[in-house]
């Protein structure tokens, strides 16, 4: 085993335990943490697929932005004082078994119905230079509109926060 074998195995690794730290984590923070993790170590996969664009645009998008409109929202709800009921253990981990084994049925399905080309791979080459020129000259519009939604969305979770304090 080489190197970058190593590295990818690291990476992979982490990414998942941290994945894992997402979904079965019983609070809020550590989750937020965890998945903080998880998006850094799909951006390391990304590095390692040598898409350097695509890795940049995961760790400013989702590791930035992303995870601080999730730590607005749990910020804004407040401390839980009424808890839910929640599932037993046993009932978490039997339906996280059951839509485990379904996902992994389709996504199975998936691909053997999908037809692969046997040539040999294409290159797709295109340079960040050609990203940006595309997102700032042709494609303004949905650019300016998704920052335009960010920013209404945190302003109606402030509003909801506000509203359901009693403040006006």
């Amino acid at each position: 085993m080489n190197l970058p074998e190593i590295i990818f195995i690291l990476i992979m690794f982490v990414t998942m335990i941290s994945a894992l730290v997402t979904v079965l984590s019983g609070s809020v923070i550590y989750a937020m943490i965890g998945l903080v993790a998880t998006m850094f170590g799909i951006a390391g996969l990304y590095v390692y697929l040598n898409a350097s664009f695509l890795a940049m645009m995961q760790i400013l998008i989702y590791v930035g932005a992303i995870t601080i409109l999730i730590a607005f929202a749990i910020m804004l709800a407040g401390p839980f004082y009424k808890r839910p009921k929640e599932w037993s253990t046993t009932a978490k981990l039997a339906a996280s078994f059951v839509l485990s084994l379904f996902s992994f049925a389709v996504f199975f399905k998936v691909i053997m119905r999908t037809p692969w080309m046997n040539t040999k791979a294409q290159e797709f080459t295109i340079a960040t230079k050609d990203i940006g020129r595309l997102l700032f000259d042709k494609m303004t519009l949905p650019f300016e509109l998704i920052s335009l939604l960010i920013v209404v969305s945190i302003i109606g979770a402030i509003m909801l926060a506000l509203l359901s304090k009693g403040e006006k």
